[in-house]
This record gives C-alpha cells, sequence and structure tokens, in this order.
C-alpha cells in the first residue's frame, strides 16, 4: 500500500517553500545549503496551523538562508589562493604556492598545496580532488574500523569501503557484495555525523528495513543519532539528504 502524500510549493515572506503533507506524526521544518526550505507535516494538519507555524520560525529560516548564503560565497568552487572549503567540520583556507613537485599538507585551519602547473586551474582541481579522495578513505575506514566490532558478533564480515560522489545520499550498502559507499562530500562533516552514517549503513547489514528492529538497534549503540542526522541535514554542503 502506497503512502498517502500531497505535496506544493508556496511563497511565504518572499520565500519559495515546498510543502509536503504525508503519513508523520510530528512537523519537520528543514533549509538546506542549496537554499531549498521544507516542510514535512502530518495529513490531518490545517493550512492555517501551517501558516501560523511558519509565521514563528520566519526569523529562523532567514538567518538559516543567510548562513548558507555566506558559506555558500566563501565555500569551494574551483581551486585557487584564498578559498575555503570544510574538512571534518572546520573550514579550512587553501593557500596554492608554485613548486617543483605536487604536495598538499593540512595544517590547522590551512590546507597548503604546492604544484608546478599553478596557472592550470584544471591540473590544480585534480590535484585536490586525488588528495581529497585518499584523505576521505582514509578516514572512513578507521571509522569503520573502530564501529565493526558492533556488528561482528552477529557473524558479519568487516565490509569493503568505496568512496565516490553521490547526488541524493550519504551512504549505502550492499549486502551481497560486503560493502559500504561513502559519499566524497562526507569528508566535510564533524566525526560525530560520519561516525552516524557509518554505523547506519554497518547496521543494514543485520536489519535491511527502516524498521522498529533497525532503529532500536542504532538508539542502542548511539542514543543521539537524532541530533547527528539533525546536523547533516541543516549544517553539511550540497543539501544531500538521508
Amino acid at each position: 500500500m502506497k503512502e498517502k502524500k500531497s505535496c506544493m510549493t508556496r511563497l511565504y515572506g518572499g520565500i519559495d517553500i515546498f510543502i509536503e503533507r504525508k503519513s508523520v506524526k510530528k512537523i519537520r521544518l528543514k533549509v538546506f545549503p542549496d537554499g531549498v526550505v521544507k516542510l514535512s507535516a502530518p495529513l490531518g494538519v490545517s493550512g492555517e496551523w501551517i501558516n501560523d507555524y511558519l509565521n514563528g520560525k520566519t526569523k529562523w529560516i532567514e538567518n538559516s538562508l543567510n548562513y548558507f548564503k555566506d558559506v555558500r560565497a566563501n565555500e569551494l568552487d574551483t581551486i585557487h589562493s584564498g578559498i575555503s572549503t570544510r574538512i571534518l567540520g572546520r573550514q579550512k583556507r587553501i593557500i596554492v604556492k608554485e613548486g617543483k613537485i605536487y604536495k598538499i599538507e593540512q595544517k590547522e585551519d590551512y590546507v597548503y598545496m604546492q604544484s608546478p602547473a599553478i596557472d592550470d586551474k584544471q591540473a590544480l582541481q585534480k590535484q585536490f580532488e586525488r588528495w581529497w579522495q585518499k584523505q576521505s578513505k582514509s578516514y572512513f575506514l578507521l571509522v569503520i574500523e573502530r564501529l565493526y566490532p558492533i556488528i561482528a558478533k552477529h557473524g558479519i564480515n568487516q565490509p569493503a569501503l568505496q568512496v565516490r560522489k553521490m547526488k541524493t545520499l550519504w551512504g549505502s550498502c550492499s549486502r551481497k557484495h560486503c560493502k559500504i559507499n561513502l559519499n566524497y562530500y562526507l569528508y566535510k562533516a564533524s566525526p560525530p555525523c560520519i561516525e552516524y552514517v557509518v554505523l547506519h549503513e554497518l547496521t543494514h547489514f543485520i536489519y535491511p528495513k527502516h524498521n522498529k528492529d533497525f532503529y532500536e538497534f542504532l538508539t542502542i549503540h548511539m542514543p543521539d543519532w537524532k541530533e547527528r542526522k539533525r546536523i547533516l541535514d541543516y549544517e553539511i554542503v550540497k543539501g544531500l539528504k538521508y
């Protein structure tokens, strides 16, 4: 049986808000980093109640949109000296200098890039992405190794890891191939948020569906997972939803 659902987009105070009524118990309002504002409400909630609710949230919505606008202005687009990106939840300034070899080092709040092709934007981009891929995978593997014992006692082998760019998911898994896929951009998130995504995927090797048993297991081993998920939904770039 398909879930009942109705959707509409409303202009509210000059802001487009995507409103979705569906079979949920609580109302949820999200502002995503790409500027999308989404409200999910139970089917029985009236339009008048929604208006009152949004009226009380107007300032919060505006502040959230302004925050993400400021972040995007300084976010990574194409590599050049002075721009910033987020790594493990912290903003990092990128400094590019000419050198005889290709080299990238991370120190405190800076990422230092050295390249013999400093004027070649494509070469700089590829250099940075190779470094990011390697750094993120190394970090994700450490998190998987640390959390794997939670499911090891259920007779499950430690899954392999693949890091790739995904548009709509922070992570996924294949029980058949014993593999976890993590989003390339997840390396921007804070360590607790990354731990949440990893444990979420590990839990699927025991409980394939998002059912009561799945969430009970997740809650037992990570009681604050909802707060970690909230931070992912509200604060990390790309507007990815999990």
